[in-house]
């Protein structure tokens, strides 16, 4: 499907088209809706548009992205790591690596 401009009496219309195949394999457009004149169109389109795009999972036109979740980890939970690090390479085992 697609939205198609058509002109008609001097005249813009928005219609949306179908394409398909007939039995005959040959490629036909048909249209599903006429939508209304593209000078009137401003608004009253947002709910037809926010509604296709709520059917297929994506975030309707305006809305506000979510935000990103932060956690934060307790200072202590990452301190006593820290220290047995610092401790570690104090004392040299760091450099049992290389053995």
């Amino acid at each position: 499907m697609h939205v198609k401009l058509t002109t008609s009496g001097g005249r813009r219309y928005v219609q949306l088209v179908e394409s398909y195949r007939d039995e005959a394999g040959q490629v036909k457009k048909r249209t599903v809706a006429t939508l209304g004149r593209a000078e009137q169109v401003d608004g009253s389109l947002d709910a037809v548009i926010n509604g296709l795009l709520k059917i297929t999972g994506r975030e309707p036109m305006g809305a506000k992205p979510a935000a990103p979740t932060v956690s934060f980890e307790s200072a202590r939970a990452l301190g006593n790591v820290w220290a047995l690090t610092e401790l570690w390479k104090s004392l040299g085992f760091s450099g049992l690596r290389r053995v």
